[in-house]
């Protein structure tokens, strides 16, 4: 036993001896971003630490050339990208129905709606009402590729406010909320393919609940073809409501579409 211990020992000390310490720097790439790549070369051989575009080793001669020769293949300049995302909203309500105002007999029982007769007449109001809005566009960012970029657009808006004090008081304030569409993407190329890792919120002022604000969000990873878009999602709603009672009745119904696609081109 005591002679196995021995050889071991000489022969972790001979490992020892046979280890150098070397700064191999990089020409297009910080430290950070290999390091991982480098201990994994390395295992338990060796020690990197990383400082700048330099990769302090420490290990046996033939696992430094080894990392020399695969780092002489990711040193290579990043790729310029412009990055393009489109996103579409769109909004579609339509209202129909009527109300009078005014009064009707049932045997011996009159009943009034609403504010009654006006200048002798009964007032009927016929509801028919259609509204269609689209937003979104089209927001384009150039990056290196591996690199996260961020695009933002948006303007604070003013919400009124009402509430209730603690006597009783109304009171009304105007709080200023920012509402902003915009996403954090990082891309990288592998060939002809993109793989791309992608946030975004898309806030808009809500057309069903004046003084809200209506999110989208979106947190993804995939992967295209380089120069063509990708669609990364969307969302459909319905949504239908009716109302009626004595001389009145009001139907709505209603739908609203988004969207959201990306496309990643090479620059050079």
């Amino acid at each position: 036993m005591k002679a196995g211990l021995l050889a071991l020992f000489l022969t972790f000390a001979s490992s020892l001896s046979l280890a150098a310490t070397e700064a191999i720097s990089l020409n297009n790439r910080m430290a950070e971003d290999v390091i991982e790549v480098a201990r994994s070369v390395l295992g338990h051989e060796g020690r990197v630490t990383a400082y700048g575009n330099q990769l302090i080793v420490n290990a046996p001669s033939e696992r430094i050339e080894e990392l020399k020769s695969l780092l002489q293949q990711l040193d290579r300049p990043a790729r310029r990208l412009l990055i393009s995302v489109d996103t579409q909203d769109s909004l579609q309500q339509h209202d129909q129905g009527y109300r009078v105002d005014g009064s009707a007999r049932i045997g011996d029982v009159e009943v009034i709606s609403g504010r009654g007769e006006r200048h002798g007449n009964d007032q009927v109001r016929i509801i028919n009402r259609s509204t269609q809005s689209r937003s979104g566009g089209l927001q384009q960012i150039q990056a290196s590729e591996g690199y996260p970029a961020l695009i933002q657009t948006g303007q604070s808006m003013p919400l009124q406010q009402r509430g209730t004090g603690p006597y009783g008081q109304v009171y009304q304030s105007t709080e200023y909320r920012n509402v902003t569409r915009g996403i954090y993407v990082t891309a990288t190329l592998s060939g002809e393919l993109v793989h791309i890792t992608l946030s975004s919120h898309n806030d808009r002022l809500s057309q069903q609940h004046p003084g809200s604000i209506d999110t989208q969000l979106t947190d993804t990873r995939i992967s295209g073809r380089l120069g063509e878009w990708i669609t990364l999602g969307g969302i459909s709603e319905q949504r239908s409501g009716n109302d009626s009672a004595f001389l009145r009745q009001h139907s709505t119904q209603g739908s609203q579409d988004m969207g959201l696609r990306i496309k990643v081109e090479a620059l050079d």
